[in-house]
Order: C-alpha cells, then structure tokens, then sequence
C-alpha cells in the first residue's frame, strides 16, 4: 500500500514532465506539489457550504485531475513542450544573422551574474551556461544544507535555537552531556546497559564525524566554487574582449577527455588480461560440462533405441485391422502440434485441459476445519473461490481486449469495475428502509446491471477521444489516474454513498440478484404485519421446498444451500458465455483489425482503417465486461468499501494473471486468474492457520515459519546452498540457476552482515520469528510473475496466430 501510495504520484511527475524530460520532471513534482498543497484550502472551502466536510480529502486526486487536464491540452507532457519550444528558439537564433555582442557578452562575465553563467546563454553557449548555474545553484544549496546541520546537531561548536536561547548551554552537545568540554563518552548513554551504552557511544562518534565532515564541506563550497566559477567567466570575458574564438575552458576539457579515454583504454586491456587469466578455468568447465552432456546424451539415445525396439517388436504383433485403423490420416498427430506446441491451435487446448484440470483437482483438495458442517463449508469454500475465479477472470478478459488484443496498456481496469460495481450498488439500494430514507432508487437488479454495463461502455467510448494522442505509456498513467479519482470520491462524496440513513462511507443493503428466489422461491409469505418475509426469514422456515432447500437436500447439507453457491454458478455461467462471445467477436474480421492496429497503426490505417473509432469499440468492449465484473465483485462482498479498489488487491493481481497466463489469448486469462486466485485463497488461509492449530493448513504454515526463521536466522548456511546453486548454473550453463544464485548470495550475504539478533529482537515480539503472510503473498505473486516473464516470457498459454495454409506454390 504505501509502495502504491508513492509511486503513483511519482508517475503523476514524470508524465507531466514529459518521461526522459529532467526540466519538465522538476517542474511536474512543483506543479504537483502546488496543486496538492493548495487543493485543501479550497476543497474545504467549496465543500463548507455544500454540506461536504469530507472534501478535504479529494486533494490527494487533484494531481491526478490536473495531469489529465495537462495532457488532453500537451499529450506529450510540459517537457516535450518545452524542448520544442527550445528548438524553435536555437532555430531562429541559428537562422538570424546578428551575432550577440561579445562587449554585452563580457559585461556580464565580468558581473557577479557571470558565476551563473548567463554571459554563455547570451553568447549562445546554453550547454555550458546550463552546468555554471547549476554547479553554482548545488553550491548555494549544499552550503545552506551543511549550515542548517552544522547548526542543528552535534557538529563541533554547533548550537540550534533551544541552545541560544538558554543561558549556560554554548552547544548542542551540552544539551545531552551537561558538559562544556565538547567531548562525548558511553557514560553520557541514556541506557543503563553497557552494551547498548557502548553502541550508542560508537553511534553517536560515527554522527559526529559525520556532521564535521559535512559543515566543512560546506563551508569549503560555498563561496570557493562559485568564485571559482566567476574566476573563469571574468577570463571568458577576456577572451570576448580579445574577439578568441576559442574558450579558456576547452583545453582542460580536452586534457580531461583524453585522461577519460586513457582510462578506458587501461580497463579494458585489464579486461583482456583478467579473461585470459580465466580462460584455463572456464576451459576446464566447458569441458567437464560437455562430458557431462555427452553422458546424458549417451544414455538418452541407449532409452530411445530400446523404446524404438520395443516399439518396432509390438508394431509386428500389431493385428492387421489395428495396423489399418492407425494409418488413417485423421489419427495421426496435427503437424502443427509437433511444430508450434502451446502456440497451436490444439496445442493450445490440450495445455488449457491440463492445467484446467490441475487448477480443479487443486480447488476441491483445498482442506475445510473438521466437525459439524463441514460439508456445508467446503461447500461455501468452493462456491467463494469460484465467484472470486468468475470476478478476475472477467478482469483479466477486459484487460486482454484493450492490451493483449489492441494493443493499449491499461493499468485502469479498476476503473470500469466501479463504475459497475457502484452504479448496480447505488440504483439497488432501496429507497427506504422502515420510513427512514436511505438514499437508494430501489431499481431491480436486471435493469440496474444493464445501466452499470451501459454507463461503463459510454465511458469507454467516451475515454478513446480524448486520450488518441497520447503514447501508451501516458495512457496507462491516465487510467490509473482514473482509478484513483473514482476511489477517493467514494470517501469524500456522499452521492456515492447509499445505505445507511447518516450516509456513512460506502454502499450496503443493495439487492442480491435472485436470492429471494433462491431462498422463497415462489412462495409469497406474509408476516403478521403484512410485510413480505425477507430471504433470511424464508431459509428459517421448513418445507417451502425453495431452490436453496431442494440443492442442501440434493447435497445432504443439512440445511438451505447458501447463496454464494447461487453466485458461483451465475459467475461460471457468465463467464463461459462472455468467453463464447469474445471468441466469436475477436475471430472476426473485427478482431484481426484490431490485432493490425496492435502491431503497427500506421499500417492499419494505410489499409483504410479508422483508428480511433476501433479503439473506442475495443475500449467500449472491455469497459462493458469489467463493469459486470463489478458488479458480480459487489453481491460477493455485500457492502462495498473504498478499500476494495485498492491497486494493491486489484490491478496489480489482474495484471499478474494477465502475464501469467498469456496475453491475447483468453485460454491463458482464466489459467492466469484461476493461479492468482488460488494463490489469494490459499494464503488467506494461512493468514488465519497461523492462529490457531485447529484450522486447516496449520501445519504448512509452521513449515513456512520455520523456513522463514531459518532464512533470517542463518543467512550464511543459506547462501552456501545458493553458491552450490550458482556452480551448477556455471557448469550446465544454466543462466537462470546463476542469476538466482548469486542473487542469493549477496541478498543473504548482506542480510547477514547488516542485521543481528538486535535487529529481530526489535522486529519481532517476544523473539518469536514468523513470516507474515500477507507480505509472503504479494512477494510470490511479485516472483511468480518475475518468473513467468524470465522464463516464460509469452505466457502459459501464448497467443495463437493464424496461419493459414499454402493451397499454391513456396514451402509449406
């Protein structure tokens, strides 16, 4: 979260200073921290009169409202446009025929504004003039910097405010010592042990050291270099005065330049020499590794050519008929499959069967707490793994039409699974409850879906136009700016918030779809007072031979079949039947346009294409299906929260399918999801089994306690495992092997110098070491993608492209 919550501004920066742009990145962060700081003052006083006090916390989306306003204005960001405007300016400058005054040129070397080097901007010098201003302005900044330090700490002679003011204190040191000496000793320690002592005394010499050094250099750079610097511009000035061409400070350059060039030339000879020097080692392992190779060789073809004898003796006692039926043409393997693999059409199923099977057999192992109930909770454990499967694999649909399939990198799906999810939320919300108005419109939940899909697809649509001229990358940032604005507004807005008469934070007591049905079914019971029975009030009474009776009998549950296990046949349903349509969709001619656009635009649209309308269909699209995903997500949850669109559960896990499994291919979207998903599920479970040893998976997470105290415990024995794991890459030129393990090597050799048993004292109470299992799930899923795109760049389940077979002439 806090990762999430600094790097999406720090993107806000850069965008709107143009990526690459240094100029335009400093004055992005100005702008937005301008914008930001300034926002609260007037959030408040706009939502003062309006009844919305808790507008204040909108500034943290202003940035992003105001880079979206900068871009539809400057696509390419204020840096782009300011280089631009640079060019323009060197253009006409180079274009007119005046040459600048070198008397006005050495005036002002001869001025103190010389030291900032505006005599080289005005000769036409702007490289130079740039490294003078800001040598001179890092000058400024660093003497203000060490005297703000020197003055501040324990610097010799340093003495803040506090000591100022008090008569009798002549330095900060004294303030801790209660002496004027200057000196520091363990005995001055705030703690009574000596060992501690001891540490702080170290500490705090390493601090004074440290505080001397840094008020020295500042007092040595400011104003030496910017004497200096007016030093060599007053001898520039001669030099104009003089009408040289030539400036005082190219002979040093050059004489720097070729000391660089000697320099290079050195190292890389030491470079020849150090190979050569390691040319019998690395000889002795190529060798020692193609014996090995030629032995695996040796008994790989020993297994193959008895498989081939063997198989040859039962092809001779093959009966006849059997012999004919094999030589059909239909039952021997498709060329394509032995050609391209997983990049085949059947190929590509008998993967997806696989590891669809796989994902199952996994999904009914996963273990339930024994006693009563038990089937009834791994009844709802299976129905809420597979509405979860139902929500991201939705996601992960709608990701891969506008990135695998269009080309568009959205880090926005997030976006339109709100606008789903909030828009069903709010128009399901009744009226009233009770007589007390709770600030719903009481919708049915058929027309309420359909308004969500059509609001998120106009959306879409809409978003296309004015985002056409942005590169890809500032598109992503874009949506994710997006994202952000819609889940602060369901903080501070309260026309998103429905449910509760005092309009508390959220969206609640929405309507589910079917679940008076499932739990009434087409009884119509009255209480005494003559309103309906509620759905909860209907699964109490026997007898009514309800859908949710009839499903707990069928599956001997001894009660009403829950409601979630209705949600996860409508996800699956849905989900199938979306897939059937995507499919149909991007096997059109529709689909291969949008596919030539993804490759090359300039291309799609020399062919008659119209780009931009594309776009917004594929957008459009996308949006529609993210929306239902939305909408599926809010009956799970029952009450939506702003926490829910948080891009750490959310976009960061969707793309994580997305590149697990395989981009534009949806075979490879729900194997992607249906991993992330599990892997969710699992550890939430191991969250919970820490606790207790009576949950299921208790056992698996002391394993990954004690493995997690072994890694932090004995960091040396761990990475001896990683150095015989990094031999071994060395000697079966595995790359992978080595890069991991001498990853491990200096991870756990620098864990090990840098950390002690202090360090896990502090860290974890009472010195009982567990892995917190949160942290362990986003770290894998982190590895697991690292993994897929390091290995498996494409995918599980990579695209499949159309190659259509050759009826005439060329090679097949």
């Amino acid at each position: 979260e806090t990762a999430f919550s600094l790097l999406l501004p720090s993107f806000a920066v850069i965008v709107l200073g143009t990526i690459g742009s240094i100029e335009g990145a400093i004055v992005g962060a100005l702008i937005v921290g301008f914008v930001r700081s300034l926002s609260s003052p007037v959030l408040i006083g706009i939502g003062h009169p309006l009844g919305r006090s808790s507008y204040s916390s909108l500034e943290a989306v202003m940035p992003y409202i105001f880079l979206v306003a900068i871009l539809l204005i400057m696509p390419e960001g204020i840096g782009s446009a300011y280089e631009k405007w640079k060019v323009n300016r060197l253009r006409k400058r180079a274009e007119s025929q005046i040459d600048p005054s070198k008397k006005i040129s050495a005036a002002i070397a001869f001025s103190p504004l010389g030291a900032l080097g505006i005599h080289n901007y005005w000769n036409r010098r702007p490289s130079r003039g740039e490294s003078m201003f800001a040598i001179t302005s890092i000058s400024f900044i660093a003497s203000r910097i060490s005297g703000f330090i020197s003055k501040n700490s324990f610097a010799d002679g340093g003495c803040s405010d506090y000591c100022s003011d008090n008569e009798g204190i002549s330095s900060n040191l004294q303030v801790i010592t209660g002496r004027g000496d200057g000196t520091v000793s363990a005995i001055d320690s705030p703690y009574e042990d000596q060992i501690i002592a001891d540490s702080w005394y170290d500490l705090m010499v390493s601090e004074i050291d440290f505080v001397n050094l840094a008020s020295s250099i500042g007092d040595m750079v400011w104003p030496t270099v910017p004497l200096l610097l007016w030093a060599i511009a007053i001898l520039q000035g001669v030099y104009f005065i003089l009408g040289r061409e030539e400036d005082p400070l190219d002979k040093p350059i050059e004489i720097f330049d070729n000391f660089s060039s000697s320099f290079t030339n050195v190292r890389n000879q030491t470079t020849v020499l150090l190979q050569n020097s390691m040319s019998p080692i690395q000889k002795s392992i190529s060798n020692f590794r193609d014996n090995i190779r030629t032995k695996i060789d040796y008994l790989t073809n020993l297994v193959y050519d008895f498989s081939r004898q063997a198989l040859e003796e039962m092809k001779e006692r093959t009966p006849s008929y059997l012999k004919e039926l094999s030589s059909k043409k239909n039952l021997r393997p498709p060329e394509n499959l032995l050609k391209y693999g997983r990049e085949s059409p059947i190929g590509s199923w008998l993967m997806f069967a696989l590891l669809l099977l796989m994902m199952i057999l996994f999904t009914l192992w996963l273990p339930v707490s024994d006693g009563d109930g038990a089937r009834l909770r791994w009844l709802i454990q299976i129905s809420s793994v597979l509405v979860t499967f139902s929500i991201f694999t939705l996601m992960a649909f709608s990701l891969n039409i506008h990135t695998g399939v269009t080309g568009m990198v959205n880090f926005g799906v997030i976006f339109f699974v709100a606008v789903g999810a909030i828009t069903v939320g709010i128009l399901t919300v009744p009226k009233e409850v009770n007589g007390v108005d709770i600030n719903g419109y009481g919708w049915p939940v058929f027309w309420a879906t359909l308004a969500g899909v059509t609001i998120s697809a106009i959306f879409g649509w809409l978003l296309a136009y004015p985002t056409a001229r942005l590169r890809m990358d500032y598109f992503a940032i874009v949506t994710i700016s997006l994202g952000e604005i819609v889940r602060v507004l369901l903080i501070g807005e309260p026309l998103l918030r429905a449910g509760t008469p005092n309009r508390a934070l959220g969206i609640s007591r929405y309507e589910l779809p079917l679940k008076n049905w499932w739990f009434c079914g087409s009884n119509n019971l009255l209480h005494d007072s003559g309103n309906q029975y509620s759905p909860e009030d209907c699964r109490a009474v026997e007898g009514l031979g309800s859908p949710a009776e009839w499903m707990g009998e069928t599956l001997n549950l001894g009660e009403p079949a829950p409601y979630m296990f209705l949600l996860a046949i409508i996800g699956i349903i849905s989900t199938v039947a979306i897939w059937w349509l995507l499919d149909t969709i991007l096997n059109s001619p529709w689909g291969r346009i949008l596919r030539s656009i993804r490759e090359d635009e300039e291309v799609a649209q020399h062919h008659g294409h119209d780009i931009l309308t594309h776009k917004a269909a594929s957008l459009a699209l996308g949006a529609a299906i993210a929306a239902f995903a939305g909408a599926l997500w809010a009956w799970k949850l029952t009450g939506l929260q702003p926490t829910f669109m948080t891009p750490a559960r959310s976009t960061f896990l969707v793309w994580a399918a997305f590149v697990v499994g395989g981009a534009a291919n949806n075979r490879g979207m729900v194997i992607g999801a249906f991993i992330i998903v599990l892997m969710e599920y699992v550890f939430n479970v191991l969250v919970a089994a820490q606790g207790s040893d009576s949950l299921p998976l208790h056992h698996r997470a002391d394993q990954l306690d004690t493995l997690f105290q072994w890694l932090v415990t004995q960091e040396w024995e761990v990475a001896k495992y990683f150095a015989i794991l990094l031999i071994i890459g060395l000697v079966f030129g595995s790359r992978i092997l080595s890069d991991i393990g001498l990853s491990g090597i200096l991870l756990m050799s620098s864990s090990a110098l840098l950390l002690n048993q202090y360090s896990i004292d502090q860290t974890f109470y009472g010195g009982n070491i567990s892995a917190n299992m949160a942290y362990v799930k986003v770290l894998l899923v982190g590895c697991l993608i690292l993994f897929s795109l390091k290995v498996n760049p494409k995918g599980l389940l990579p695209e499949v492209p159309n190659r259509p077979s050759r009826k005439n002439g060329g090679e097949g």
